[in-house]
């Protein structure tokens, strides 16, 4: 068994999985010293989303991918460990049947890139059940309504009333968030790199105003 996992053809999984038990170690002996990984992770990666799931990929970039796979719902080190699970997972599951029923193993260059694809579909499958029994992490739970009266600016497309486009803002944390916003008015429109205020949030959409220069 062990000379199966140790494998060259497993290699990238074998990886996967001693990354998961050293971040087990690692955040085990921080709780023991007073120093935790998890909340390491969490201000490293000051990214959170304020998208809804049925937002379009077209429509908004990338920030509706990063929804779906939970990078705004768990904190970071249980999705890294949970991916790196599922990494592990399918892919010694795939050369173990290549082994059962061919009698052979399929290379990692051609098998990583495929069970990379399937591990983030199970992260997503297995992330948005989990992040409703998981409480939120601390330093990803800012109320949305906080947001009001703080400045953005438009990343991606030209915001319209009906033609909502990509924003960034960064909080009282100095943590990152991506919204989708849309002028108040209509006969108003922001296009990319103009600075908006944010008014108020109506749906999943936030209505911003022209940020005027003091």
């Amino acid at each position: 068994m062990l000379e199966f996992l140790l494998i060259n053809a497993n290699t990238p999984y074998a990886i996967a999985l001693t990354l998961v038990l050293v971040l087990a170690l690692l955040e085990g002996v921080g709780l023991v010293i007073g120093f935790s990984i998890s909340s390491l992770l969490d201000h490293l990666s000051p990214v959170d989303l304020d998208l809804d799931a049925d937002l379009t990929l077209a429509n908004t970039g990338l920030t509706p991918l990063l929804g779906w796979l939970c990078l705004n719902k768990l904190p970071m080190l249980i999705w890294l460990v949970l991916f790196l699970t599922c990494f592990a997972l399918l892919g010694y599951s795939v050369n173990y049947l290549s082994y059962v029923y061919a009698n052979s193993l399929i290379t990692p260059f051609i098998s990583a890139p495929i069970v990379f694809i399937f591990s983030l579909l199970c992260t997503s499958l297995v992330g948005h059940p989990l992040a409703k029994i998981l409480p939120k992490n601390e330093s990803l739970a800012v109320s949305n309504g906080s947001f009001s009266g703080l400045s953005a600016k438009i990343t991606v497309g030209t915001a319209k009333l009906n033609s909502p486009a990509e924003a960034v803002l960064v909080d009282q944390y100095s943590q990152k968030h991506y919204v989708m916003v849309a002028p108040e008015f209509a006969e108003e429109s922001f296009s990319q790199n103009e600075q908006v205020v944010l008014l108020r949030k109506s749906g999943s959409i936030w209505l911003v105003a022209k940020l005027e220069p003091f």
